[in-house]
């Protein structure tokens, strides 16, 4: 999120907050208890679409690449000799079987994944008809361990670069919508102005945060304490 982003949805969270501990001064205005329901409803989804656009993908350290490496070294080894096994035995498995490490690097780490992951299904569904000679069950648990260990520290398996950029698409859209949500409460809350002048006092408090950037409660004018 962009800090104009942060800081409103920190105002955002005020209001919400206010709004809990303040239910029985606006109990019968139930435009208002709509919109804050809108209002927390914007709140939620935003910290979720904030916690996919903050997933790292892409980032290069070892670790992703060492243990990228280890898998796709392990699927094109026994993938290929499970292939040759199969081969001429009337099954598709050969072809579906039968793959090289430059066609596997060429993909995202996401996708290379899904795709490992794929062929190894493979030959563990069919370990029964498959001779030990070629790929052990040993063998196996270490092809299936490099992609466990892939998915769990390297990369998000459901998860690619363009999900995290459609999420902040996603996250631009609902902070507009917070904003159309939070102006609508502004024109609302202009009665208790007038019925309830401690509440519209602390709303007024809080809808300022947004503009006090980092600033802290401490540094607030004294009219604003």
């Amino acid at each position: 999120m962009t800090t104009k982003q942060t800081n409103r949805l920190e105002m955002a969270k005020t209001l919400k907050q206010l709004f809990s501990v303040e239910q029985a001064a606006y109990a019968e205005n139930n435009p208002l208890i709509t919109r804050v329901s809108e209002l927390n409803t914007f709140i939620e989804n935003i910290d979720v679409i904030a916690g996919v656009q903050n997933i790292d993908t892409t980032a290069n350290t070892s670790l992703k690449t060492n243990a990228k490496a280890l898998m796709i070294n392990l699927t094109v080894a026994y993938a290929n000799t499970a292939a040759d096994f199969f081969d001429g035995k009337d099954s598709p498995l050969s072809k579906q079987l039968t793959t090289n490490k430059s066609k596997i690097q060429r993909l995202s780490g996401v996708e290379a994944k899904i795709y490992c992951d794929k062929l190894y299904k493979l030959v563990a569904d069919n370990k029964v008809s498959l001779s030990p000679d070629y790929v052990t069950a040993a063998e196996l648990q270490e092809w299936q361990n490099a992609i466990t260990n892939f998915d769990a520290k390297a990369y998000d398996a459901g998860l690619t670069i363009d999900t995290t950029q459609n999420a902040t698409r996603e996250l631009d859209e609902e902070f507009k919508k917070l904003k159309q949500c939070i102006t609508k409460i502004d024109r609302l809350m202009k009665k208790y102005d007038v019925l309830n002048l401690s509440l519209y006092g602390k709303y007024k408090i809080s809808r300022k945060i947004s503009d006090l950037g980092t600033r802290h409660k401490n540094d607030l004018p004294p009219e604003q304490l």
